[in-house]
């Protein structure tokens, strides 16, 4: 890939990393207080805020954007990701989490929805980690799109690290 223009199929994943990557400067990653909701309105609707527990290691959706809400047919505000919520793809969705939070930086993440009932939708995500008050990653902010498309995904999921 040549540019981050090319990095994403939405132009609005480019632009949320984008973002990241200019708040974040130089250090590991920036903070949830680098992100004002008001400066990225128009965002908001594909923007996912997951919690990063520790001891035993857990994420929990803090904030789930409209778009996504609707798209997924269910809000999962304060829900874990476990199988209960996820199925099948569980495992793959917390391993990916776990790098984030782990490696501290970033990922793109495709996906095909075999596993929820609009199966016939791929899902393109941006994962970066934000980091909390004590310098640890604490939160995962999350941007998510939707799109049915024209080839099927060789794999249910892919999992690109990207830049810092």
């Amino acid at each position: 890939m040549n540019s981050m223009d090319e990095l994403f199929w939405d132009e609005r994943l480019t632009e949320l990393y984008r973002v990241w990557r200019e708040r974040k400067g130089t250090r590991l990653a920036p903070t949830r207080a680098d992100f004002d909701p008001t400066e990225f309105f128009a965002l908001m609707p594909i923007v996912n805020l997951i919690e990063v527990h520790r001891e035993p290691l857990g994420f929990r959706h803090r904030f789930v954007g409209t778009e996504l809400a609707e798209r997924m047919g269910r809000d999962v505000t304060g829900r874990w990701v476990d199988a209960g919520l996820y199925g099948e793809a569980a495992a793959d969705i917390f391993d990916g989490l776990r790098a984030v939070a782990t490696e501290a930086r970033p990922y793109r993440r495709r996906a095909r929805l075999d596993w929820h009932k609009q199966h016939w939708l791929t899902t393109e995500a941006v994962e970066m980690p934000l980091l909390g008050p004590d310098g640890t990653i604490n939160l995962i902010l999350r941007g998510a799109t939707f799109t049915v498309r024209p080839e099927r995904l060789p794999q249910r999921l892919d999992y690109l690290a990207l830049a810092a």
